[in-house]
């Protein structure tokens, strides 16, 4: 399984936002310089995590984005959410299961417990804490 680009992207631009100062808007292009990604598709992501109230956008010549939430209060699976991808591995564990061998399928259980364990993972874990262990990454090196 390989995480879509957009969520390990959205992931990073959201992080780089709980790493600055409170309240200051950062501009499009700081994120994409700072993450090493176009301003193009910062700015794309960020207009999802907008509409999904993770970030608020400042529009003018000093604007940029911030944070909409406190950042213990974002997921990794809020930002899943915003950009609208699946976590379904398999259709057979999905909310509408697909498959006429459900009961008969030992391979299912082992989907659905990955699943769940991904699903769980993405809820647990915060942008405030990955922002922490990055910057202790940073101090480290």
């Amino acid at each position: 399984m390989k995480l879509p680009t957009k969520i390990r992207y959205a992931v990073r631009a959201v992080v780089e936002l709980t790493d600055k100062d409170e309240g200051t808007p950062i501009p499009v292009k700081d994120i994409a310089k700072a993450q090493g990604m176009s301003a193009k598709y910062v700015k794309q992501l960020m207009n999802r995590m907008q509409r999904a109230g993770l970030v608020k956008g400042h529009p003018g010549i000093h604007g940029g984005y911030t944070l909409a939430k406190e950042p213990g209060r974002i997921s990794l699976f809020d930002i899943y959410q915003a950009l609208d991808v699946s976590l379904v591995l398999v259709p057979c564990v999905g909310s509408n299961p697909e498959c006429d061998r459900i009961n008969k399928c030992c391979a299912r259980r082992v989907w659905k417990s990955l699943y769940d364990s991904l699903e769980e993972t993405l809820r647990n874990t915060s942008v405030k804490e990955l922002a922490k262990c990055e910057r202790d990454l940073r101090d480290d090196g």
